[in-house]
């Protein structure tokens, strides 16, 4: 699952900006605030929805006003509040014969913003492919796939660099998110899974961990800074099934790891998506909280979305300056 799609969408309801005459606002997919000039775009008309974090070429007439703020021939786009109001995301008019629902991305040559990854002297080890990338998409992009009293987790999004990591042919696999490779050498994974004693308490087991590590990775340092982690979700090899909340919780804390900090159990409800902002209840509230992570307790696939995995970022972390 991923949230990252350049896609064509029809506009619905386009709202004047309450603060400014020559700025409206509109929706897209229904939870994303998008802030455009007055006049260029209309309801029922086709544009281009292009989400934070994507990297747009400024080379073409459509891009051309984003040069100044360029890196490389690329602009970044990020969350910003105009006049007081929240947007999220970059709209550009559709070309003749692009259709809604269209991925247009390799079409406008679009990347997408990737953290780097901290590389602490990595190993010449083989990469593996035995575990599948881990990514989310947005509870913006899919606000109703939750039913309303349906009973949910919702867990802090931790700010970190992602980590894989399980037993495959008698030996300790770990990765980043990206890459999966052996325990030996002295990335943040491997300090982190020998830390935590993995190659004895994986050994032959039948589950992957999935965890972030956090603390000198990003900008957000959690307190002191030092080097933690937390797991964040469960696989099992065999099947490819991915363990319910409570089955993963057992199993986590038998192996005596942390699991990442639980903001609420229960009935799942819109008011809940004010859970995404405040401070984080990691090292005393250091910082803004990333956001969360929502889940029903019980796992459930969507036809249309895949599973029911789904993450709202907070505006205050959106638009911290070191974002």
């Amino acid at each position: 699952m991923s949230e990252f799609h350049i896609q064509v969408v029809r506009l619905g309801a386009v709202e004047p900006h309450p603060d400014a005459d020559t700025l409206s606002i509109t929706l897209v997919h229904g939870g994303y605030p998008c802030i455009i000039r007055t006049g260029e775009l209309h309801e029922g008309e086709l544009a281009v929805y292009v989400p934070v974090d994507a990297l747009v070429p400024v080379d073409r007439p459509a891009t051309a006003f984003l040069a100044p703020r360029a890196k490389k021939g690329f602009a970044r786009i990020r969350a910003l509040r105009l006049r007081g109001i929240f947007s999220m995301g970059l709209l550009l008019p559709a070309e003749p014969g692009w259709e809604e629902g269209q991925d247009v991305r390799a079409l406008l040559g679009i990347e997408k913003y990737e953290p780097p990854e901290p590389s602490a002297a990595e190993e010449a080890a083989p990469e593996l492919s035995i575990l599948p990338v881990y990514d989310l998409d947005g509870l913006r992009r899919w606000p109703n796939l939750l039913q309303e009293g349906e009973e949910v987790v919702l867990t802090e999004k931790v700010h970190g660099a992602n980590g894989r990591a399980c037993w495959h042919e008698g030996a300790l696999r770990v990765g980043s998110r990206n890459q999966m490779k052996l325990t030996e050498g002295d990335t943040i994974w491997a300090r982190l899974a020998r830390a935590w004693g993995l190659e004895e308490k994986l050994r032959d087991s039948p589950y992957a961990l999935y965890f972030e590590v956090y603390g000198p990775v990003q900008d957000l340092r959690y307190g002191k800074g030092e080097l933690r982690g937390a797991v964040f979700d469960v696989l099992e090899l065999r099947s490819r099934r991915w363990l319910d909340v409570d089955e993963a919780d057992a199993f986590v804390a038998s192996l005596g790891l942390p699991r990442v900090p639980v903001l609420h159990r229960g009935p799942w409800s819109a008011a809940l998506c004010a859970l995404a902002e405040g401070p984080t209840v990691i090292g005393e509230g250091a910082h803004v909280r990333e956001g969360f992570v929502v889940r029903p307790v019980r796992e459930r696939v969507d036809r249309r979305a895949g599973r029911v995995v789904l993450k709202l970022h907070g505006e205050g972390y959106l638009l911290r300056k070191s974002g």
